[in-house]
């Protein structure tokens, strides 16, 4: 779109229309309209934007405001400057963080100070920045770093590991020296996990039953580190076969997305009598290494030593819903973007 000499654009956006309450949301959770509006006339530090690429995440519906029927669904994504009164994101420039579903939104300079400005390689393909090299990433290599305290030799098992989280999870612990145990949704998840990955375990927690299948898998050595992106009662297992001074690491909660019960184990005083270590992470407070991340991670994923799965579904605004829910069906592997507009970068 050229935004020169045009006074009205046609906007396409994904509104809540019933907040999902209990239960994992369906498609009359949401409304997906097109409107005609009118280019804006920018305040000093705003930009008016393309989004090109939306990340689909599970934690995307903890942004929808309680008690309204009209919220603008919030998640990560990446955007094109097309307009700017804002010095540090010219016309051109590209940037990551919490976008509206939208094919177009203006940001303000409060907002904005709230993104990530990309440096974008041209032999990597845009997904990349909203997966391995984006948040997701960043979430898990930052976490490991600050909290898990990674020992070689030790153990660790990552729950939902198929996912972007969970993969990364997995390749960087190993880097580390860890023996790696991983559970997913689907034995070709689980077989992705050993045979490209290289997890030294892993196990369909559909299937198999998770207290016999995760003891059966860390076996006699025991398990040092419960990288948890499900908060199930997964948990109160982990408390009970995790070695003194353990770490548990929680860092998602896909349970309460999908409208499953949370975890609320009966064992927590394991914290006391092994001297365990639990601690939560959030990304929000913390892009202070960002560039220290990209700097370690990038020549690893350009290199394949980082290897990765995603879902990249093509198409506009109006297919977002759709993939957004299936992505809570467990559908798909890896990270799952929708791309609206490759060709605008």
């Amino acid at each position: 779109m050229t935004t020169s000499n045009i006074t009205e654009y046609t906007n396409t956006r994904v509104l809540i229309s019933k907040i999902p309450e209990g239960v994992a949301p369906n498609k009359d959770h949401f409304k997906t309209i097109t409107v005609t509006e009118t280019k804006p006339v920018l305040e000093e530090g705003s930009v008016f934007i393309k989004n090109v690429i939306f990340s689909l995440d599970p934690y995307i519906r903890h942004e929808f405001l309680p008690g309204t029927t009209q919220t603008p669904v919030i998640g990560f994504g990446i955007a094109k400057v097309l307009q700017s009164s804002n010095a540090s994101f010219p016309v051109g420039s590209t940037f990551f963080g919490n976008l509206p579903w939208e094919t177009y939104t203006t940001l303000s300079a409060t907002a904005l100070a709230l993104v990530v400005p990309l440096q974008l390689d041209s032999e990597l393909p845009l997904s990349v920045y909203n997966g391995v090299l984006g948040t997701s990433g960043f979430t898990v290599w930052d976490s490991l770093r600050r909290v898990a305290d990674l020992k070689a030799g030790e153990t660790i098992y990552i729950s939902s590991a198929a996912g972007t989280l969970g993969q990364v999870a997995g390749q960087l612990a190993k880097r580390k020296g860890l023996r790696v145990i991983g559970s997913a949704g689907s034995d070709e998840k689980v077989a992705f996990l050993t045979s490209t990955l290289g997890f030294d375990a892993a196990f369909n927690y559909k299937t198999q039953d998770p207290r016999s299948a995760l003891t059966s898998a860390v076996g006699p050595a025991g398990l040092d580190i419960y990288y948890d992106l499900v908060f199930d009662s997964t948990l109160e297992t982990v408390l009970d076969i995790l070695n003194p001074h353990g770490r548990i690491i929680s860092v998602g909660i896909v349970a309460a997305h999908q409208g499953q019960a949370v975890a609320a184990p009966k064992n927590l005083i394991n914290i006391l009598m092994k001297q365990l270590r639990f601690e939560g992470y959030t990304v929000y407070e913390n892009f202070d290494q960002w560039g220290l991340f990209c700097e370690e991670m990038t020549p690893l994923v350009k290199s394949g030593e980082i290897k990765y799965a995603e879902t990249v579904v093509e198409g506009g605004v109006d297919v977002v819903v759709e993939t957004y829910l299936n992505v809570m069906k467990g559908v798909y592997k890896g990270k799952v973007s929708v791309l609206t507009g490759a060709a605008d970068l």
